[in-house]
């Protein structure tokens, strides 16, 4: 599934690593030769470089705030920290705190916010992950990111990077959030976590959620999954609109 980043299992302990994919490469190649086509992984992997940590799960990068050419089109990415409030947190994943991103490193054009729940019986995380798009050859920004979106929304549909043992049971077209949106489940009973992955173009920022976890051993339903990430990925979208 599609791209680049790194999400931790929820499981009864810290989960493994996720191997590397490619929504960095995606950026990257979007701003020299068009958009390169990138894989949405089912969990969360993203490495690149340019900016640190801060310990609470936020990657700072040089730029706080976003910024929009003339045209409305975005030339950097606020803090997804910033953007999803804490009530909502609370409700989808009680007890969570912000978590260290791994080796995700973000900067102006792309920004990720980790929140985890790994104790008890209620395990969650949820991954809030922002990346404005740059022009690509005769492309404009908007335009490379219809590109970029097409190609994770058909890699995530068909499966493609699936763990071993996960099985895609579930996917929908979004029509009220952003510009175009989709969103996938997929559940690994073996782990006992089910996961969605919601990803929304707004112009040419594309806005992904992963929101998973599990229940007294038992997979977070596809339904309140899907919804859990539906209604953050609306809340992001809102934030990023008042910007």
């Amino acid at each position: 599934m599609s791209g680049s980043h790194r999400v931790r299992r929820v499981q009864r302990e810290r989960p493994r690593r996720r191997r590397r994919s490619g929504r960095r490469a995606a950026i990257v190649g979007a701003a020299g030769a068009g958009v390169a086509g990138c894989a949405v992984a089912a969990y969360l992997v993203l490495a690149g470089g340019g900016a640190s940590g801060d310990g609470t799960g936020r990657v700072v990068g040089s730029a706080t705030e976003t910024s929009r050419t003339a045209g409305g089109e975005h030339t950097g990415v606020p803090d997804p920290c910033a953007i999803i409030g804490q009530d909502l947190v609370d409700r989808l994943a009680p007890g969570a705190e912000r978590t260290e991103g791994d080796s995700y490193q973000g900067d102006d054009r792309q920004n990720q916010c980790v929140w985890g729940a790994y104790a008890g019986d209620a395990k969650r995380q949820l991954t809030v992950e922002l990346r404005a798009i740059p022009a690509g050859g005769a492309a404009t920004p908007t335009e490379a990111a219809r590109t970029t979106f097409a190609s994770e929304r058909t890699a995530d549909e068909s499966g493609k990077g699936l763990l071993t043992g996960q099985k895609l049971t579930d996917k929908a077209r979004l029509t009220d959030v952003g510009d175009e949106g989709y969103v996938v489940y997929s559940v690994d009973d073996g782990q006992g976590s089910g996961e969605a992955i919601g990803n929304v173009r707004l112009g040419n920022v594309l806005v992904t959620v992963h929101y998973s976890g599990s229940d007294d051993g038992e997979p977070l339903s596809s339904r309140t999954a899907t919804a859990g990430t539906v209604t953050v990925a609306k809340a992001v979208v809102h934030g990023l609109d008042r910007r």
